[in-house]
């Protein structure tokens, strides 16, 4: 009898607590997705190459150039993070919309951002040190590459055979484009300006051969 009447209340339990427990939660992530969720426009690459991943992995081939012009922001706003941190820039530099050019100034004004750099906090106090972070420069000859092909992506072509599914253009387009997403990914990832840190007196940054 005291097995039946538990499983009665258990019974209970389910239409009472936990369905309706689950309704309000689902109603909850429900809400976040629609309005805690919006994309926006922003200044982060990040951002930029998320969307562009996800272009991406949809798989439209009506979509490529979409994705095309978030890789092109992105590399524009990495090139350009690294200039408004070094203080002899120009306003010039900055309003430079290519980012060969833009990274072509910064190794001119810092010849070591062309290296990679380890990035130590030094504590004055106790002498003890760790390692914070690491600098991994924009390659120029990828940046140019990258920039070239996207350049070529994004005019008007005559003579390919758009609208052909399974023409070469496509896959090799795809495969330029997940390849510069992974390397920008990989690149902008934990990865401060080269001149963040320079003249603090609390870290050290030293170059690796």
């Amino acid at each position: 009898m005291k097995d039946v009447l538990k499983a009665i209340i258990g019974l209970i339990l389910i239409f009472v607590v936990h369905i309706p427990r689950f309704l309000f939660l689902g109603l909850l992530i429900s809400y976040a997705a629609v309005f805690n969720n919006q994309p926006t426009l922003t200044a982060d690459p990040a951002e930029h190459l998320k969307r562009a991943r996800k272009i991406l992995r949809r798989g439209r081939l009506s979509e490529l150039l979409y994705a095309a012009v978030e890789v092109r922001f992105a590399l524009e706003r990495m090139a350009q993070r690294e200039l408004i941190f070094t203080e002899a820039v120009s306003k010039r530099m900055l309003r430079e919309p290519d980012p060969v050019k833009k990274v072509a100034n910064l190794h001119r004004i810092s010849p070591d951002a062309v290296h990679v750099h380890e990035v130590w906090f030094v504590n004055k106090e106790t002498g003890e040190r760790f390692k914070g972070a690491e600098y991994r420069p924009l390659d120029k000859t990828r940046v140019a590459m990258i920039q070239g092909r996207l350049g070529d992506l994004l005019h008007p072509k005559e003579g390919l055979l758009l609208g052909v599914p399974n023409d070469d253009w496509y896959a090799n387009t795809r495969a330029f484009l997940n390849e510069s997403v992974k390397y920008l990914i990989e690149l902008q990832k934990d990865n401060p300006p080269f001149s963040s840190y320079r003249g603090l007196d609390n870290f050290e940054m030293i170059k690796v051969e």
